[in-house]
């Protein structure tokens, strides 16, 4: 009988609380960095025809399916701040960017593989993870209003469920190990599948196998306080003993900030 592979993870809370601007050592990546750029999505609504005009043909189609104008709003705002990051970090023009997906439908650039990125949003935040490491980013508004706890069952295993049903705080509790859930299966390529219940997702040290990952790669997860009443969780590829540098910068909401990140002019 041959020994199952397993994948080793660490799941933990980070000190990363507060956005700062942007460093002066700007757009260059360290083995070690986690950097995430937080885009509060109302402050763009006035940017929004600046920032379509860095959009493709088939970006300002996907925009226009949205039903509602601030989700179109919205989707340009992310989309074009993404392009203008990665266009910072790999030194490309915007013109130049250009997407390829994997099986699951996970963008990456196509002329720069290493360059690893994901992108979540939720009401008025959006966030942007970038590494040279596989990274998932998740962000949730913890809302008063959604009642998770019929799900519970469907998504977590008994003693996680147990945890957040006897948590002193049960919303923090829920969204904790939701978030984790979702930042790993965005990281592994994955989508939320059969296998999202028996995701790890409460504090420690995992051995899991690595059929269920599908990868033989070990796995980091750090859950940080994004903003008021917004919980996020990244988790990226690394095994648990190395430490990772995350930090949480905000993107300015003015055309000649974000012009200043592009290498070159577009």
């Amino acid at each position: 009988m041959r020994n199952m592979k397993t994948s080793k993870l660490s799941i933990s809370f980070s000190d990363v609380k507060s956005a700062e601007s942007i460093p002066d050592k700007k757009f260059f990546l360290d083995s070690n960095d986690i950097i995430i750029y937080t885009i509060y999505l109302p402050n763009f609504t006035d940017l929004k025809s600046d920032l379509s005009k860095y959009l493709s043909d088939k970006e300002i189609k996907k925009s226009q399916r949205y039903y509602k104008e601030s989700d179109t709003n919205r989707f340009i705002t992310y989309r074009a701040i993404l392009k203008f990051i990665l266009a910072a970090y790999s030194k490309l023009r915007i013109k130049d960017i250009y997407f390829d997906y994997n099986f699951n439908k996970k963008p990456y650039l196509i002329s720069h593989p290493w360059l690893h990125f994901n992108v979540s949003h939720s009401e008025d935040f959006a966030a942007i993870a970038i590494s040279r490491k596989k990274v998932g980013l998740d962000i949730e508004y913890m809302s008063n209003d959604f009642k998770f706890t019929t799900l519970l069952p469907d998504v977590f295993e008994d003693k996680e469920a147990l945890q957040i049903q006897n948590s002193s705080d049960i919303k923090h509790a829920f969204y904790t190990s939701w978030t984790r859930k979702e930042a790993f299966v965005k990281a592994l390529g994955k989508g939320i599948d059969e296998d999202f219940k028996n995701l790890p997702s409460l504090d420690g040290q995992y051995n899991i196998d690595s059929t269920l990952l599908q990868n033989t790669q070990n796995w980091q997860v750090y859950s940080f306080d994004f903003a008021e009443n917004y919980l996020g969780a990244v988790a990226f590829e690394d095994i648990p003993a190395i430490s990772k540098n995350i930090s949480l910068y905000t993107i300015p909401n003015n055309m000649d900030e974000l012009l200043e990140m592009l290498p070159k002019k577009d």
